[in-house]
């Protein structure tokens, strides 16, 4: 066999690979994530709690050290 014809033929087999995945692909149905969404954005103001926290001691440990190495 040719270079040529191995060539043409790896080229109709991809082409085929990529037929059947296009026509596969088509028939699957979509996928519902409205359920996911909504409990992300409930769980929205807990993490924005939590995150103030953090970040308010955080600035409470940095004015601590700040005070401290003022006074000393």
């Amino acid at each position: 066999m040719k270079a040529t014809e191995m060539n043409a033929n790896l080229r109709r087999g991809l082409l085929m690979v990529g037929a059947l995945g296009g026509s596969a692909a088509s028939q699957a149905a979509a996928v519902d994530v409205a359920a996911v969404t909504a409990d992300i954005a409930t769980q929205a103001a807990p993490v924005a709690a939590i995150g103030a926290a953090v970040l308010l001691i955080a600035v409470a440990v940095k004015a601590f050290k700040w005070v401290r190495a003022a006074i000393s």
